[in-house]
């Protein structure tokens, strides 16, 4: 089902146009507000921009632009354990592939572009320039690809190291949007702070327990079921890769 819902979703993505317009200041209406027109086939989404965003634009009334979306998918749950017993992943595979593609001809549109390196923390620091470290994610994730390996994770990774290095908009989401995907969201936190802010690789283990036990993931566990426990059982978490499980006493039996 998820894969069947990006699939119509990317390309429905595809269809829309989206334009900016300036949102002055003085405006009556004090939140801006999108407006939407068109028919399925051609969706145009206007957009209010604040002056001092549009002043950085470039110099022209209105711009105009589309977005790429791409999806990754890898289930790392029980039923992904039956289904990559049972050979049954063929489609998430395709999918992956399909948008793998994708991602590597924007990235051919991208480099043109010859944008300077998102400001991080590591920025003057000894290292590979984007556009190397791009292409050195994007064949490693070929690799990963083309080896076909079960719940192979780092498909995930890679995807969201290629969107942050591009300045690309990402969003993580499992069936339930807190359970897998406050797993998942963590393990990018900690992966980002050995990135950017030198974590040393010992302090990871603690560090991923105490976002998971005390951070905003669980807040949005309580705000959706008002427990704060993760809802997990045991063969589901045995089932988990190790980097994604929860630590002891943080999840329960219970619905999603």
């Amino acid at each position: 089902k998820n894969l069947n819902f990006s699939f119509i979703t990317n390309k429905l993505i595809f269809l829309f146009f989206f334009h900016t317009l300036i949102h002055s200041s003085d405006a009556r209406t004090l939140v801006p507000m999108p407006r939407v027109t068109g028919s399925r086939q051609s969706l145009n989404v206007f957009l209010p921009v604040p002056e001092h965003v549009y002043a950085i634009l470039p110099k022209q009334e209105t711009l105009t632009f589309k977005l790429t979306p791409v999806f990754f998918n890898i289930g790392i749950n029980e039923k992904a354990t039956l289904a990559e017993t049972l050979g049954l992943t063929r489609e998430q595979h395709r999918s992956n592939w399909d948008n793998f593609v994708r991602l590597k001809q924007y990235y051919s549109r991208y480099r043109k572009l010859q944008l300077s390196t998102p400001d991080t923390p590591s920025k003057h620091e000894p290292h590979p320039p984007a556009s190397q470290a791009l292409a050195n994610i994007l064949a490693f994730m070929e690799d990963q690809l083309r080896s076909n390996v079960m719940k192979n994770v780092k498909i995930l990774h890679l995807a969201e190291d290629a969107c942050r290095l591009m300045s690309g908009l990402r969003f993580t989401s499992c069936k339930s949007a807190k359970d897998r995907t406050g797993m998942s969201v963590t393990l990018e936190q900690c992966r980002v702070l050995v990135q950017e802010f030198h974590l040393p690789a010992k302090s990871v283990p603690l560090v991923l327990s105490t976002m998971r036990s005390d951070g905003t993931r669980m807040d949005n566990v309580f705000k959706n079921i008002d427990k704060r426990k993760y809802a997990f059982n045991v063969p589901q978490l045995i089932s988990l890769p190790a980097m994604y499980r929860p630590p002891t006493g943080s999840y329960a039996k219970g619905e999603t």
